[in-house]
């Protein structure tokens, strides 16, 4: 199936977070859902992906993680992409600190696996040496959302 990611948009991608915590992290980036209709509910959003990060990290290593959660308050399966201004200890599987978040949202009742494709295609490209070096030197979100939609699942 060679589809383009339709997931993510320029609205979706905030450059120079500035959290102070992976919780501070994920609830701003969940008020950016909120008011982008992502979500219709910022904070119950944050709680369930807080609950599913509890379980087991999702600081997968060389600086990224991919926090997601399953949600009643998901209005459709979408992703954000932020950088932050300063490295955030997330309990990554390398131990590094993580300024790339890719922070999922799916519908609690995701028939399609929606979410899951998502993190397949992402987890996958993110094994890709020269996909990490352009996110990671990249700033510009018209030039990202390019980048990004370049990704087939």
């Amino acid at each position: 199936m060679n589809k383009k990611i339709d997931f993510i948009s320029k609205n979706n991608i905030v450059i120079g977070l500035k959290a102070s915590s992976k919780e501070d992290a994920i609830n701003q980036l969940a008020q950016i859902m909120e008011r982008n209709k992502i979500v219709n509910d910022a904070d119950k959003f944050s709680q369930d992906v807080l609950k599913r990060e509890s379980q087991t990290t999702t600081g997968i290593g060389n600086n990224i993680a991919i926090p997601h959660g399953k949600s009643s308050a998901v209005n459709f399966a979408s992703l954000i992409f932020a950088k932050t201004t300063e490295p955030l200890e997330w309990n990554s599987l390398d131990n590094s600190k993580v300024s790339i978040i890719f922070l999922m949202a799916a519908k609690e009742k995701d028939t399609g696996k929606e979410h899951l494709k998502m993190l397949a295609t992402i987890a996958g490209k993110l094994m890709d040496d020269n996909f990490v070096k352009e996110i990671k030197a990249e700033n510009d979100p018209n030039r990202l959302v390019e980048i990004f939609r370049k990704i087939k699942d």
